[in-house]
């Protein structure tokens, strides 16, 4: 909310690694002032009408792609932002990409957005705690292969990104 508020040529994609946590976001997101025209949930026509509030509702019809790219906020499940790209959403749209919930989503999930949509003059932003729950990895050979640390961890291990000595600037 404050990066819309603050400059109207914000263009945010903000994903996360659930339809729950992408809902429960649209609803406070839509709470806190966003509407129907400058909010646009990418998920949420995929739920029982049910199961979201009006709100989202109106949020979640499908624009065409004109309409798509004036929105100020997109929000979706860091799998289905990969939908934006069939819907011609080019590279570098977005000037930041949110990833909520970072610390549960395991590395390759969180890389769709980011490879996917930035480029050198996007902002990345990765919220979450990793000391909370993490990916939920059954797959053993994925386990072995690192998968059950999520992306936003394995930064926080890097002295060289997130030590002591380098905040300033660096991270």
């Amino acid at each position: 909310m404050q990066l819309v508020r603050r400059d109207a040529g914000v263009r945010v994609l903000v994903c996360t690694p659930s339809n729950a946590a992408a809902d429960l976001l649209a609803e406070r997101l839509a709470a806190a002032g966003l509407d129907s025209d400058k909010l646009y949930c990418l998920d949420a026509s995929s739920l029982h009408e049910e199961d979201i509030s009006g709100d989202v509702q109106a949020m979640s019809l499908f624009p065409g792609h004109e309409r798509l790219l004036a929105f100020r906020v997109v929000l979706s499940t860091c799998s289905s932002a990969s939908m934006l790209r069939a819907l011609d959403v080019p590279v570098g749209h977005f000037s930041h990409i949110v990833i909520d919930e970072a610390a549960q989503a395991e590395e390759p999930l969180a890389m769709i957005p980011i490879m996917g949509f930035s480029d050198t003059y996007t902002n990345i932003i990765l919220i979450g705690d990793p000391n909370q729950l993490g990916p939920i990895i059954k797959s053993p050979t994925a386990a072995r292969a690192g998968l059950g640390k999520s992306y936003l961890e394995r930064l926080m291990l890097m002295d060289e990104v997130y030590g002591l000595d380098t905040q300033a600037g660096k991270a």
